[in-house]
């Protein structure tokens, strides 16, 4: 039941009026009946197999044809604006048959030229092989075979690209969430392939692959603000070719979904290096894309950069609008399932961190509670020490003492055991425990304090932890009043 609530949840009202329309009308029919509760009611599958009074097998079968039809459905309704090209396409190898051998070239030729535009090289090939072949008995036959063997070529590189890219978004998620050697060498190794396909070919395609990679890179990468800094005019430079790739090609389906990409990146590389007023500029230009764009599957990935990015801005402004700007809207349009191990992880620290900044400190303590339980983090011991930290903190500030201690106790005896260094972690871990200590007040308020300032100074490089955490007075005067 819970893909098909997903669905119909994060249907606007007319697409889901029209949905229903072509299910059923008739208001007692059960398909009628479990969109309605799909859409309307939280309910599982115990309670619709008692609401239909069906036997399972029955329900089983019949929420099986619904997902089906209803997936047919939507799928006619994805937006595909180069669809009038891709049909001609359809159309080239009938050209071969045409009772006119000049009219048919004539109008390959013509279609040739657009799908150059485009970066076609899929169909392309389909051009260029039925042109070799209406000049079988031609000298140009050469020539349009030799460009049939290099657009498939081309078609295998362009192909491979596109799936290096969705590899590095793989990769840089496990980077983000591990923090080992040997995920950054994946990653660059990823980063590096890509590099020497686009040099291979003048593309446009290739060129928009490559250089979000690389941007994303080096904002993943970077050993610190300035680093990103001096980069400024070659990041701006790219960006606005990226852009007006975008703008030449307005039909291209990857281009129309990703054009979003140049606001997002400079939103998260101006609230990188501190330069408040662009970063807000870019902000506001992306955040109300926000439910769109997360109701979306695929870039589940940018999303999440968003989000940290917005973490990051507010941290710098202590701006509450931005804190909470969208995060309800969100929640109805956004779903990431758990097998995205750094989108969900990632989505669901935003959110605590949303709660711990309100005041919420019991939810979000739920939140990572829930997170950790959902997801095995052992392999990501980085994320699992950000978060149990997080968490104890959050414990900490309810006076929950025991809760507390049975996992900062953990930490330090993994830490004692398995690693060398992360003495940031071990300084944190004090500070922690120093505010269930016994002593006066001002005592323990200058103890968290310098302790806090020594954590800062530790927290640095690929070790750092807790990068979203600011212990403000109000915080300090808190962990003292234990």
């Amino acid at each position: 039941m819970e893909t098909l609530t997903q669905t119909i949840k994060r249907l606007s009202e007319a697409d889901y009026k029209a949905l229903l329309e072509d299910i059923s009308t008739n208001k007692f029919s059960k398909p009628y009946i479990v969109l309605e509760s799909a859409r309307y009611k939280n309910l599982n599958d115990t309670q619709m197999i008692e609401l239909l009074d069906v036997n399972p097998s029955t329900y089983y079968t019949l929420k099986s044809r619904l997902n089906s039809k209803v997936a047919a459905i939507l799928s006619k309704k994805v937006e595909n604006p180069i669809s009038v090209l891709m049909d001609e396409v359809t159309q080239v190898p009938a050209n071969l048959y045409g009772t006119n051998k000049q009219v048919s070239i004539r109008a390959l030729k013509e279609l040739e030229k657009q799908l150059l535009e485009y970066d076609m090289s899929n169909e392309l090939i389909i051009v260029y092989r039925t042109l070799a072949r209406l000049y079988m008995y031609s000298p140009d036959f050469n020539h349009y075979d030799r460009l049939y063997n290099k657009f498939v070529a081309f078609s295998l590189a362009s192909s491979k690209a596109e799936n290096l890219y969705y590899d590095f978004i793989i990769k840089a998620g496990q980077y983000e969430l591990s923090r080992t050697p040997s995920e950054l060498e994946d990653m660059e190794n990823t980063l590096r392939e890509l590099l020497n396909i686009s040099e291979l070919y003048s593309s446009h395609r290739l060129f928009v692959y490559f250089n979000i990679v690389r941007i994303y890179y080096l904002f993943i990468t970077a050993p610190n603000a300035d680093a990103l800094t001096q980069k400024e005019m070659e990041i701006d430079k790219t960006m606005q070719e990226i852009k007006a790739i975008f703008g030449k090609y307005p039909l291209d389906t990857f281009y129309n979904n990703i054009k979003f990409i140049v606001d997002a990146l400079y939103f998260e590389y101006y609230q990188k290096i501190n330069n408040l007023v662009r970063a807000r500029h870019y902000y506001k230009q992306i955040v109300t894309d926000l439910p769109e764009l997360s109701s979306h599957h695929i870039l589940n990935f940018h999303v999440v950069r968003i989000l940290e990015s917005k973490i990051g801005l507010y941290l710098a402004t202590h701006d509450d609008k931005i804190l909470k700007e969208m995060n309800e809207s969100l929640n109805q349009t956004l779903y990431i399932d758990k097998d995205e191990t750094y989108n969900y992880v990632a989505y669901q620290k935003y959110m605590s961190i949303v709660k711990f900044y309100d005041g919420e400190y019991a939810v979000a303590a739920r939140i990572l509670n829930s997170l950790r339980n959902t997801i095995n983090l052992k392999p990501y011991w980085h994320t699992e020490m950000d978060c149990k930290l997080f968490q104890a903190l959050q414990y900490t500030l309810m006076n929950e003492e025991d809760l507390c201690l049975q996992i900062t106790n953990s930490i330090s005896r993994y830490v004692r055991e398995e690693k060398e260094g992360y003495k940031n972690i071990k300084i944190f871990v004090k500070l922690i425990k120093a505010s269930f200590k016994s002593t006066d007040l001002p005592k323990k308020g200058k103890k968290i304090a310098v302790l806090w300032e020594a954590f800062n100074a530790k927290n640095t490089g690929g070790e750092a932890v807790l990068s979203y955490l600011q212990l403000d007075n109000k915080l300090i005067q808190m962990l003292s009043d234990k």
